[in-house]
């Protein structure tokens, strides 16, 4: 009896033919291998989702278009001080707190992710991790189960 394993990408058992095997199919291998690339979707065919920068050397994602964010906020800002009125909001000042608290929310995590990376939040890897591992365990007990009803019948 061959044993079943549980498919790396879909979750669903199947029976490898190999040691090897991950997937249950040519086509979960390929999705897998797209979703870890980071291949996105486009009408008729995948294309290499090119909305975040990796940067190698700390390992965080950084906005590509953090530039035009930052600037829209700026305009957003200047926007309410001209609809104030008489209540003048210095705009430089919500500016800067709102780049400070930027920053420090990104050196909050960039700290968290190389000193302390287990308290994080868990992501959607990490989920996938954890449902693949547990349906790894219910095979292994499912196979165990299966044995002890064998040497349960041959006993008699």
């Amino acid at each position: 009896m061959k044993k079943e394993k549980s498919c790396k990408h879909c979750g669903e058992y199947f029976t490898p033919r190999r040691k090897n095997h991950l997937y249950c199919t040519s086509s979960c291998k390929t999705l897998a291998s797209y979703k870890r690339n980071r291949y996105k979707y486009s009408p008729g065919h995948y294309e290499k989702d090119s909305t975040s920068i990796r940067t190698k050397e700390k390992g965080l994602s950084i906005p590509a278009d953090l530039e035009s964010k930052l600037s829209t906020l700026t305009d957003k800002i200047e926007k309410l001080s001209v609809k104030s009125g008489s209540e003048n909001i210095n705009t430089g000042s919500v500016t800067n707190a709102a780049i400070g608290v930027a920053s420090a929310n990104a050196l909050t995590y960039g700290v968290q992710k190389m000193f302390a990376p287990q308290m994080l939040p868990a992501t959607k890897q990490d989920i996938a991790n954890l449902k693949s591992e547990m349906n790894e365990i219910k095979l292994l007990l499912k196979n165990l189960n299966l044995k002890n009803r064998n040497l349960d019948t041959t006993m008699f």
